[in-house]
This record gives structure tokens, sequence and C-alpha cells, in this order.
């Protein structure tokens, strides 16, 4: 099968053709001709300059973080967490070392995100380290992003608290996970979310900062409220959970249940063990958001060395002490049964039943989705632009627009489609969780090959990656036990479980491995089948007005020869 014929062309300065184009201050032109280029392919975006005032400083990206790794999880988690393991120890042991790995994976991003300031994240560091085979790697990240990098999770979590809210279930009256209501105002919500960010981007950065230090004072209240729970003060009689170790009593049975819930068997087990730190690290997820729009934020390299720990930081933190608190206030067994309601239970326990508790406090939770969901609306259109703008995608001229406000408004768009399909399609309450967990899964392939690659660079002198990165560089100590985790991540899915009520274990591993086959399917047909029926692919290097480089691939028709008309010669 013919190969994909590759031209390097020069390095184009796109602030000379800037100067051609016109409006030099704000939009770059790529400059390209429009003969022999075929019309779905892409050759005439805008690069578009961020204005000082629009980028976001050292504040505005840690919130961004934030606010993308705290959401419901750590309202819902710690439920399944205790059943797991069935030790108050080893769960706050387990919360440790979540944050511990996190770190790990932070330092790896901020090497490359430092050396590589860009917008793109994991798509613009996989490029720099597998260059062979041409374009496989941003296939396959593309698919896994591209189908699974979507607000579900958030937009259902929200619709979810604002409906227990309004009116609480009971055994008559049983929640409204999966049912239309829950999904219609789930999909008003990511549509609302999407439409801020496109026509009114400062306003979304706004909101996502309100909505991120609304999150840490929900936290520092749940804190409190555990510090007064240490202290006697509660409406119910102290649990007694740091007695020992082991804490008191059973989280997946109570004294006069000996039939417990549905985790017994794994309880305490080493695969028991291996779900929890899983769970863990999934309240976690989420770190890398800054690293998706490097481009709009000012100085990126000195400011995501500066934002990035500081938001870690705070969300372990914030992490570690929020599970002292629930374990101060309920026993093993409340918290294993609580599932989605441990905050709910946690401050009745403490401030006794009231209006707050069941009312309040899921709305406070929904503003944390929310919070999520503005992040996460944000920072990913910004990835699947880049794809775009790469050509990579189909319809690329139409997913990389930036009309009318200079916000990727045809990515947010792409990204809203893909998140309203999942969520209308969803008709189980493990919609969110499934979700949620295959993005994450799949991710984590795509993170095991980046700690892969760093140790690669730094270990072969003809990459050349010294000169290229900044002074800051990942111990490779530390990228070894990320990698290493990270084994233990994929591999912990596979372990029967019933995370899922209404899924087969297997199918979140299996169909987030399989994302890697589809890229490469998709690979395959892109840049081999094409050439094959006459398509060529041309590889250009664009020299940024910041003086970085990007890379653009355009697939072109082959010329048309013309057949050249004989003259005939006249006899006289």
């Amino acid at each position: 099968m013919q190969e994909p014929e590759i031209f390097e062309q020069p390095v184009r300065n796109k602030d000379a053709e800037a100067a051609v184009g016109g409006d030099e201050d704000r939009t770059y032109h790529t400059g390209y001709s429009q003969t022999n280029v075929d019309d779905n392919s892409l050759e005439d975006y805008h690069d578009f300059v961020y204005p000082e005032d629009r980028k976001l400083g050292t504040w505005s990206t840690a919130f961004l973080i934030i606010n993308r790794v705290v959401g419901a999880g750590i309202y819902s988690t710690p439920s399944s967490i205790i059943r797991y393991t069935n030790s108050v120890g080893a769960t706050l042991l387990f919360w440790v070392l979540g944050g511990i790995m996190t770190f790990c994976g932070l330092f790896v991003y901020l090497e490359f995100g430092t050396a590589l300031p860009r917008s793109g994240g994991e798509k613009v560091y996989l490029e720099r380290v597998y260059q062979k085979p041409r374009y496989l790697a941003t296939c396959i990240f593309a698919v896994q992003f591209v189908l699974f990098s979507v607000s579900t999770g958030g937009s259902i979590s929200f619709s979810s608290y604002l409906l227990r809210a309004a009116n609480p279930p009971s055994p008559t009256e049983p929640s409204h996970n999966g049912d239309w209501l829950n999904r219609g105002i789930a999909v008003a919500t990511i549509s609302v979310v999407c439409f801020i960010h496109a026509f009114f981007p400062r306003l979304g950065i706004w909101l996502g900062n309100g909505l991120g230090a609304f999150k840490l004072v929900l936290l520092a209240l749940v804190v409190c409220t555990g510090f007064a729970a240490l202290s006697g003060r509660m409406a119910v009689p102290s649990p007694g959970n740091f007695s020992s170790f082991n804490g008191r009593g059973s989280a997946t049975s109570s004294d006069s249940d000996a039939t417990g819930l549905p985790d017994e068997d794994s309880a305490g087990t080493s695969a028991g063990y291996a779900l929890a730190l899983l769970q863990v690290l999934y309240s976690y997820s989420g770190w890398e958001n800054a690293n998706y729009v490097l481009t709009e934020v000012r100085d990126a390299p000195r400011t995501l060395r500066k934002a990035a720990p500081i938001a870690v930081a705070t969300v372990t933190i914030l992490y570690l002490l929020a599970n002292i608190a629930y374990f101060a206030a309920m026993t093993k067994f409340e918290l294993g049964q609580s599932d989605v309601t441990v905050a709910a239970t946690f401050f009745e326990n403490v401030w006794g039943k009231s209006a707050f508790v069941t009312r309040g406090v899921p709305v406070f939770i929904a503003l944390s989705s929310l919070g999520n969901v503005f992040a996460q609306s944000f920072a990913m259109p910004r990835v699947k632009q880049e794809l775009a703008k790469e050509g990579i995608l189909p319809l690329s001229r139409f997913w990389a627009s930036d009309w009318p406000f200079n916000a990727p408004t045809g990515a947010i768009f792409l990204h809203w489609v893909f998140t309203t399909i999942f969520i209308i399609s969803s008709q189980t309450e493990d919609v969110y969780v499934f979700v949620t967990n295959t993005f994450i899964y799949s991710g984590n392939w795509i993170k095991f090959f980046l700690g892969i690659g760093l140790l690669y660079l730094n270990f072969t002198p003809s990459e050349r990656w010294a000169e290229q990165r900044t002074n800051f560089r990942s111990s490779p100590v530390l990228t070894l036990f990320w990698i290493i985790s990270l084994l233990y991540v994929l591999a912990a899915p596979f372990v029967p479980n019933k995370l899922l009520h209404s899924i087969p274990f297997y199918v979140v591993p299996a169909l987030g491995t399989s994302l890697l086959i589809i890229g490469t399917g998709y690979w395959f047909v892109w840049a081999k089948v094409l050439p094959a029926f006459g398509f060529r692919i041309e590889h250009e290097i664009v020299q940024m007005p910041d003086g970085s480089e990007r890379v653009k691939y355009k697939r072109v028709k082959p010329r048309k020869k013309r057949r050249q008309r004989q003259r005939r010669r006249s006899v006289w």
C-alpha cells in the first residue's frame, strides 16, 4: 500500500503574513494557497493572539484546576472507598497516597508544559515524543479525547442534586436518576454553560473562578464541622472511629444485619484495596486541566509552575481533612451505605435534621458540580480546537472556528454534541460513574505513554530535550514511580467488582483499552488508506508569534495531469 508522502516545508513566519493579511495586532493568517487543496481540509483558520487582559493569571489558573478536580466526587466516593477497605486508617492512607501519585504526575506535566507552553496538553507532548509512525499518537489521542472528554458526568450530577434538593427522595418517591426530567435539566445545563463560554468568554472565566472559590468554602465548611464533631459537639453519639487503625464496627454490615452490602466479599482484600485506590485517583483526576489552555495563560511556564502545585496541594489537604471529618461524625456502616448522600448524613449527625441538610446541602453540591462543568467546558474545547487546526478531525475548518468572539466556538459546539449524546442515551444511574471512569481510564493509557516518553527524552541525548526544556525537571525516580502506579491503576479495574450495578465490571477497562485500537484504525484510514486513493499529506511547521512552532497537516488532492494538445503543423 502506498505510503503517505511527507513534505518538509520551510518554517513560515506568521508575523510577515499578518502584515500582508491586515489586522496584524490580532489575527495571523496561514496564507496557504487554495489551489489543489481539499475543501474538507483546513487551510484558512486563524491563530488568535489573546490580549493580556484576557489571559489567565496565577489564581485563575489555580481555580481552573481546582474547579476541574473538585466536583461531587468528594461527597460520594468516600462511601465506596470505606466499603472496599473496611478500615479507617487504610482509607486515610489511600487519600495521602493518591495525593503523592498526583504530584508525581503533575511534575511530569510541568516539565512538558514549561518546555512546550502551548494549548493542547497531551496532544502536544505525544507529538514531541512519538514522531514515528507519523500521526499515530495524535490520531489515538484525538479519538480518545473527542469521544469521552465530555461534561456528561458533571451535568447529570448537577441535575440530580438539584432535583434532590427540590424533592428529597423517600422510600415511596425514588430519586430521579436516569429519568427524562433529570436528563432534560442536564442538557439545559451544558447548553447554557457552552453558550456562555462561546459568546461571553470573559463571563465564563469569572463564573468559573467564583464557583472554584465557592468549592473551597464548602470544603472548608465540611472541615470545620468535622472539628466540631471531634470536640464532641454532635447531635448523635460519637462513632469512635479513631479508637484503632481499622476503626469501630464494619462498613459492610451493621450489628443487626449479617447480610451486609454488595461489596462485603471484597472488603479488606487486595482486590478491595486496588479498587479503593482507583476511586481515590478518580477523585483527584483533572489536575492536568491547565496544560490544555497554556496559550491563554499569562507567562505560561512561570504561572504553571506556581499555580498547579498550589491547586493540587490545596485539594490534597482539603480532601484528607474532609475524610477525617466524615469519620469523626459517621460510623463506618453509615458512611458505607450513604453513597451520594455522604455530606447530607454527615451534617445531619452533627447539626441534626433541618431544611439546610435536606435541601441546602444538595444545592451546594450541585453548584460544586456546576463548577466542574464550567472548568471542563472551558479547557476541553481548546484541545479539540488544536486537533481541528491540524486537520486531524473531519470538518476541521468548522470545528477550528473562533467566530464571533475569538473563543473556540466550533470546538465548544463539538463538546456540546458529544456531551448531549451521552446524556440523552443514559438510562441508568450508573452513567455518571461509567462515562467518568471510561474517560479517566483511557486517559491513564495516554499518561502512561507520556511517562515512558519523558524518560526516553531525558535519557536519549539525540532528542536534545535538555536544550528544549526549561530549568524545571521531574525527577526520573518520581516519573518511574508514577509509571508503575499507572500500571497498577490500569490493571485494577479488571478485578471482579460491583462498582457499576447495571453494567458488567469489565466494560469500562475493555472500552477504555479498545480506544487505543480504534484510534489506530482511524490513523490507518487517515494516513494509509486515503493516500492509496491518491491523497497525500503535507506536513508544515508554522512559527507562532511567540516564537514557538506548531505542526500542521493538510490533505492534498493529486494534481490532474493536463493533456497537452498537439499542435497541428501547417502544410504551408
